[in-house]
């Protein structure tokens, strides 16, 4: 299959929360035209990159993946189709870069002049990828890292006095806390984790444009979410976010009596 092609399947399975075909990705294996493939499904979308992830598992090299404005949503969004969380939901701090970073070298102390705001969020993962992410690494950061859509709180400017590696974050679900936890994300500080992307990045001759943001990795794992629950994450001095997910629909009568025979 061509490049053109398997970018027009990944960007359907995009806009339908379906899957890839079994074999489609099969004859990639490759970085390099993995992340040939995120900008061809990009342009397929017709998207613009507000920010980005990354990943760093361990004995392996930084991975990352573009975000698209057509994948970001208000805090309080009523979510209708929860096939966007299937895999779950993260909540991760998004770092907005305010100021240009260099292009390579970059510091901590570089990320910390840059950002303006820091904002809670929920990231939703949705892979299209069959074996989801079991899938080969290459295959993963075609598809942009299983990332289905991200809900934004309002953005802290007063960030800096915080330890963004130390913040106590609770995510509730409707009224029960499932996480209640202090500390930070894989990569520790988040602040470490934009550094090591503007390098990964630079390293492809791309930047973090003024105006984008970055999730800097998840501060509590993966919570698998039920319809009708109310996700509400909080991260102490930072802010929150919440998600309200539709209940299920009930099965019509026609799909009654189907099952019944």
């Amino acid at each position: 299959m061509s490049e053109e092609s398997l970018a027009r399947e990944l960007a359907a399975a995009r806009r339908t929360h379906g899957f890839m075909t079994a074999h489609a990705l099969e004859h990639l294996n490759d970085f390099e035209g993995a992340y040939r493939l995120q900008e061809s499904v990009r342009a397929e979308l017709g998207a613009t990159v507000v920010g980005w992830k990354l990943a760093a598992p361990p004995a392996a090299e930084l991975i990352s993946a573009p975000l698209f404005d057509i994948g970001c949503m208000a805090s309080d969004t009523v979510l209708a189709d929860t096939a966007l969380l299937r895999d779950g939901v993260e909540c991760e701090l998004a770092l907005r870069i305010d100021r240009p970073l260099p292009l390579g070298g970059c510091t901590r102390d570089d990320v910390m002049a840059a950002v303006g705001v820091v904002m809670p969020a929920l990231e939703l993962l949705c892979s299209r990828l069959p074996a989801r992410f079991a899938s080969p690494r290459e295959h993963i950061v075609a598809d942009g890292m299983g990332h289905g859509a991200v809900v934004l709180g309002a953005p802290c400017s007063d960030w800096r006095p915080l330890e963004l590696d130390k913040l106590r974050v609770t995510l509730w679900a409707d009224d029960v806390p499932v996480v209640d936890k202090p500390g930070g994300n894989p990569f520790g500080d988040p602040l470490l984790a934009v550094a090591l992307l503007a390098n990964h990045l630079a390293l492809r001759g791309q930047t973090l444009a003024a105006g984008t943001f970055v999730l800097a990795g998840s501060h509590t794992g993966v919570h698998r979410a039920r319809p009708g629950e109310r996700l509400r994450c909080v991260f102490e001095g930072v802010g929150q976010v919440a998600l309200n997910l539709r209940e299920a629909e009930p099965p019509t009568f026609k799909e009654q009596n189907h099952a019944g025979r």
